[in-house]
C-alpha cells in the first residue's frame, strides 16, 4: 500500500508539473504573440504614414510635370498661404489649380483665371502635419512634407519651361 500511495503521489507531481510546465509555454507564446502583433502594427502604421508623405509630394511633382510650360507654373502668397499656382489653357478658357497646404489638409483648388479664392475652398487630397513650398530659384522649386510623428520628405523639381 505504501508504494501504491508513494506511485499515486509521483504520479500526481509529475502531472501537475506537466500542467504547470504547459501553462508556462502557453503564456508564454500569447506574450510573445501580442509583442509581434504591436510590432507589425508599429511598422504597418510607419509604413503608412511614410508613404502618405512620399505620395503627397509624389502627387504634386505630378501636377507641376503636368502645367510645366512657360508662365504657367509660380508659387504665389494669397490670404497668408503660400500657394502654387498652376496654369492651364484650352478651348473653354483659362483656368488655374492651387495647391496649399491648410489646417492639416494639402488642398487643390481648381477654377477659372483670376476667380475667387478662400483658405478650405478646394479639395483636401492628403493629411499632413506641415507642408513647405519655395522658390529656391529660377525655376526650381523645394517642397517639404512632415507628418504627425515627425517623419519628413523633400522634393526638389526643376521647370523645363524655365530653361
Amino acid at each position: 500500500m505504501h508504494q501504491d500511495n508513494q506511485a499515486k503521489e509521483t504520479w500526481m507531481v509529475s502531472l501537475i508539473s506537466m500542467v504547470f510546465i504547459l501553462g508556462i509555454f502557453a503564456v508564454s507564446a500569447l506574450f510573445l504573440v501580442n509583442i509581434g502583433v504591436q510590432v507589425y502594427k508599429n511598422i504597418v502604421t510607419a509604413n503608412n504614414d511614410n508613404f502618405e508623405l512620399r505620395t503627397s509630394l509624389s502627387y504634386v511633382a505630378t501636377k507641376v510635370r503636368q502645367a510645366d510650360s512657360a508662365g504657367m507654373v509660380e508659387l504665389r502668397e494669397m490670404d497668408g498661404l503660400r500657394v502654387l499656382v498652376l496654369g492651364e489653357e484650352n478651348e473653354e478658357g483659362a483656368f488655374e489649380t492651387y495647391l496649399y497646404f491648410w489646417d492639416g489638409y494639402l488642398y487643390e483648388h481648381f477654377m477659372e483665371k483670376g476667380g475667387f479664392f478662400e483658405p478650405g475652398y478646394g479639395m483636401e487630397t492628403f493629411e499632413a502635419a506641415s507642408f513647405w513650398m519655395e522658390q529656391t530659384g529660377e525655376g526650381q522649386l523645394y517642397f517639404k512634407a512632415e507628418n504627425s510623428a515627425g517623419d519628413t520628405q523633400e522634393l526638389y523639381l526643376t521647370l523645363r519651361a524655365a530653361h
